[in-house]
């Protein structure tokens, strides 16, 4: 019956591709006696410019010996961009023994493998454990370290849903942490979740007071849970921070307006229209003609 072996851990994922065909090469040697020669016999490649690259390799003989495949995908859109990568191995063409062991950027290890021989099972399972077993160890640290990288480059997956089951994590390890407190904020206020979202915000902003993103954000939630007097506050304060924002500008010239402070609003309308960028580009999103258009409904 086939087997499987994971590690899904930060060390895991940063484990070097080599070690997968070196484990394998040397499984078919010790149990096999077969011995795998350095260079391929068959090289394939297939790309598409900035979304993936997979490259195929044969090692042995055109009946028996190593697959070996790579695969490199770009995931994600303008600022929210990251990469999965993974290197596979297995065995092919040999009775009663097949071993596979992937290495990825995302899944950590991954080995499998299906022996008839019971005691060479064993003794594959003991190999692997005695070359990784270390992977299984993180400290506290390394474990927040881990979610926190996770909530920078994909928390937002689901609408922020991802983000709360991780910042949750975070937030349990160091409760105290400003990363944990933002991004755990930003995914509830993704998720449509304001008063949670106002609630983490505005520990982050306990902890670090000269954070206009903090600020900001908590700014953006006050405005969506319709308390403008609140919302005004803090934009102020990201203002003084910032004060060439546009984004931060044009919140704080909503928040006046929804007061009904139309001289306040306006001003910070023209603000905004002057320090905004037209167009929205990679990365950045401009309020102009959001700004423009309520500027001229004031006027």
């Amino acid at each position: 019956m086939p087997e499987k072996i994971e590690i899904n851990t930060m060390i895991a994922r940063n484990v070097y591709a080599s070690e997968s065909f070196e484990f394998i090469k040397n499984s078919l040697k010790n149990f096999c006696n077969y011995e795998i020669k350095e260079n391929p016999i068959e090289i394939h490649r297939q790309n598409k410019t900035y979304e993936y690259t997979d490259e195929y390799k044969v090692y042995g003989s055109r009946v028996q010996g190593i697959k070996y495949h790579t695969h490199y995908k770009i995931m994600g859109q303008g600022s929210e961009d990251y990469s999965i990568f993974h290197v596979s191995n297995e065995t092919f063409g040999f009775a009663d023994f097949w071993i596979k062991f992937t290495i990825s950027t995302h899944d950590g290890l991954i080995l499998e493998f299906d022996v008839k021989d019971e005691k060479n099972a064993k003794k594959i399972t003991e190999n692997f454990e005695a070359d990784f077993s270390y992977c299984r160890e993180q400290s506290k640290e390394e474990i927040f370290d881990e979610l926190i990288d996770e909530l920078r480059t994909i928390g937002t997956k689901d609408h922020g849903q991802y983000g709360i089951k991780l910042g949750l994590k975070a937030v349990e390890i160091f409760p105290k942490d400003f990363w944990a407190r933002f991004y755990l904020g930003c995914s509830f206020a993704l998720n449509n979740k304001q008063s949670l979202a106002i609630k983490h915000l505005e520990e982050a902003v306990k902890i670090d007071p000269k954070s206009y993103d903090a600020l900001y954000n908590l700014g953006r939630s006050y405005l969506d849970n319709k308390d403008y007097n609140n919302a005004k506050r803090v934009l102020l304060d990201a203002v003084k921070l910032s004060p060439k924002n546009h984004a931060i500008i044009y919140h704080l010239a909503l928040a006046y307006d929804e007061l009904k402070l139309k001289d306040e609003a306006l001003k910070y309308y023209q603000k905004a229209i002057e320090t905004a960028p037209e167009k929205t580009t990679k990365g950045l999103i401009s309020f102009y003609a959001e700004a423009k258009e309520k500027s001229e409904k004031i006027k």
